[in-house]
């Protein structure tokens, strides 16, 4: 593993553990096992390297919503395939992703605004996914970007119980959470009129 990814996976750990404020680029030094100094040749400071870390974990969620647009797959199993992809990587990283919840709601800085940006462009991409559904005609005429929001904001939610509540069935809850939502959203959005005439 190279250091630069060592020192994003460390300022993970770190921020989760410490707080984003209390956290110093020693302790992330120390946890990625690399000199203070290292830091420095690939992050400007500490909101630079939190800024990174975020970018990746949009990146693979964009990255992974254009290559689902291009397969053939029935739209229905698109939904799940993104959700199960989304909670797949929220499973793995429960860090990262309690790290992104909380600066999105708690920073009046320019990084939450960053944040902001990066789901917006996220919400842009679902927003045109059914711009492409109403016009094929497997999507129901609806409002492309309030029901974009809307679906970014359930699966929000569904990961902040899942990340951030101790119900004791989060599991279970977050194992039938992809099958569950693809329904909703499908049952919600599906072009009635397509299904009768298939």
């Amino acid at each position: 593993m190279d250091n630069q990814t060592k020192i994003s996976q460390a300022a993970v750990r770190v921020f989760s553990r410490e707080g984003f404020h209390r956290a110093r680029m020693t302790s992330i030094a120390q946890e990625a096992g690399v000199a203070v100094g290292t830091i420095y040749n690939y992050f400007k400071n500490k909101d630079d390297l939190l800024l990174s870390v975020f970018e990746g974990s949009f990146r693979f969620r964009m990255d992974f919503l254009k290559q689902l647009g291009h397969t053939s797959l029935p739209v229905r199993d698109q939904i799940q395939h993104l959700l199960e992809s989304h909670f797949e990587q929220i499973r793995g990283q429960q860090e990262l992703a309690e790290l992104i919840l909380f600066e999105r709601f708690h920073r009046g800085s320019r990084l939450r605004d960053r944040i902001l940006a990066l789901q917006k462009t996220i919400i842009d991409q679902i927003a045109e996914f059914i711009r492409e559904g109403i016009a094929e005609g497997w999507v129901r005429a609806c409002h492309p970007k309030v029901v974009a929001q809307a679906l970014y904001d359930l699966v929000q939610t569904m990961t902040a119980c899942w990340v951030f509540a101790s119900l004791g069935d989060e599991d279970d809850i977050f194992a039938s959470a992809p099958k569950e939502l693809a329904d909703l959203i499908w049952m919600g959005l599906g072009n009635r009129e397509e299904d009768a005439n298939d």
